[in-house]
């Protein structure tokens, strides 16, 4: 479960120029392993259940809990038991070995979940303890976006289905304005009735179009009203957060933080090979490598499961001198060129990096500079190496 939450805080910069609004961030949910914050929920009632040293689960709860819960139980030794439902045959629909039905009736109901309860090796998660759990997936979220925006927001917009979300963002801004002295951000909480439909329509094309996102009606809700609230005037300059609940970019982009999950010896057949002409010797594309796994970053843009892109960048060790932080490499595998797998890249390079970032291009690659340039990069110097 460790791909769970620390979702992308996408910095929307396309769609800031369209709207003319500074610092937009979306925060990526769909990102999540089963594309929603559900998963988040299914791994804090996972780890409840090891603590407790549980090995069967109960529950009766929202189909995209229940399909969150199954995909990540196939990595543990813990069965889940769900009531059946004539009326709900998704519940009944799900063939994996350690999920088990019981049938309750209403007049049984009560007396069965109860000695569930009294069964030590039994986690009966009821209302109140998903209510519980998805308080702190909440506080997850905000946690996350706080920390990413050095505790700088200005507005902070959601929708959710979940009654009392809004107590729970209001009281964690409430309590880091007091003990951390921040700004505490205007929450605006998404309501459908609220929203002209053209102006959900004009948000859900914004998000397609413009920062290439898979998209849901939830999502859409979400940006109308930041939209509305925007176009209002009610916003104060700052940095702008929505969260997205079920959106995620078409292009999945990974940090790779140990070797075990790509080799050095892949990465530098990746880079040599999609870099062409271009590559160094691959002694010394993998001498960045190694220096960007212990002090960098190293990501990768995935489609489906096919590396469709890399991006290797070290670590320089300056704060004023020179940029703190070097893109090395950037390639693109031929095959998916054109479709702006090297600007998803280059973008997660700039928010990792805080934008303390160079860059060296070829002076007769055209294409990489003008895509370089669209992306912020401004020609400071020209860079001259001795030779012998």
């Amino acid at each position: 479960m460790k791909n769970i939450g620390k979702t992308p805080l996408l910095r929307a910069r396309n769609i800031e120029k369209v709207l003319g609004v500074k610092n937009l961030y979306l925060k990526l949910e769909g990102n999540n392993p089963k594309s929603s914050k559900y998963d988040r929920l299914a791994k804090s009632i996972i780890n409840l259940a090891i603590v407790q040293n549980k090995n069967q689960i109960y529950i009766d709860g929202k189909k995209p809990l229940i399909k969150s819960l199954i995909y990540h139980l196939k990595d543990y030794d813990i069965k889940l038991l769900m009531p059946e439902a004539k009326r709900e045959r998704w519940k009944n629909s799900f063939a994996e070995s350690f999920v088990y039905y019981i049938n309750l009736s209403n007049e049984t109901k009560d007396f069965e979940i109860n000695k569930l309860n009294q069964n030590h090796n039994y986690l009966v998660i009821d209302e109140s303890t998903v209510q519980l759990l998805a308080k702190l997936s909440f506080e997850n979220i905000a946690s996350e976006t706080l920390i990413r925006l050095n505790g700088e927001i200005s507005s902070f917009t959601y929708y959710t289905d979940e009654l009392y979300a809004n107590e729970v963002y209001n009281e964690y801004f409430l309590k880091e304005q007091v003990k951390n002295q921040l700004p505490l951000p205007k929450i605006i909480e998404a309501k459908k009735e609220d929203l002209d439909l053209n102006l959900i329509e004009e948000a859900k094309n914004l998000l397609q179009r413009k920062e290439h996102l898979k998209v849901k009606d939830v999502d859409s809700l979400a940006f109308a009203s930041f939209l509305k609230a925007f176009r209002n005037q009610e916003l104060k300059p700052g940095n702008h957060v929505v969260v997205l609940d079920r959106a995620k970019s078409k292009i999945n982009i990974e940090q790779i933080n140990d070797f075990s999950v790509i080799s050095r010896e892949t990465l530098v057949d990746y880079v040599y090979n999609y870099l062409d002409r271009y590559s160094d010797s691959k002694t010394e594309t993998l001498e960045a490598i190694e220096l960007a796994m212990e002090k960098g970053f190293i990501l990768v843009a995935k489609r489906e499961e096919d590396i469709a892109g890399v991006v290797i960048i070290v670590n320089m060790g300056f704060e004023e001198f020179i940029p703190k932080y070097h893109l090395a490499y950037i390639g693109i595998n031929p095959n998916n060129k054109g479709r702006g797998i090297g600007s998803d890249l280059i973008k997660a390079a700039i928010d990792l990096t805080q934008g303390n970032l160079s860059l060296h291009v070829d002076l007769d690659n055209k294409n990489a500079r003008r895509l370089y340039k669209k992306m912020g990069f401004k020609h400071a110097y020209d860079r001259m190496i001795y030779q012998k």
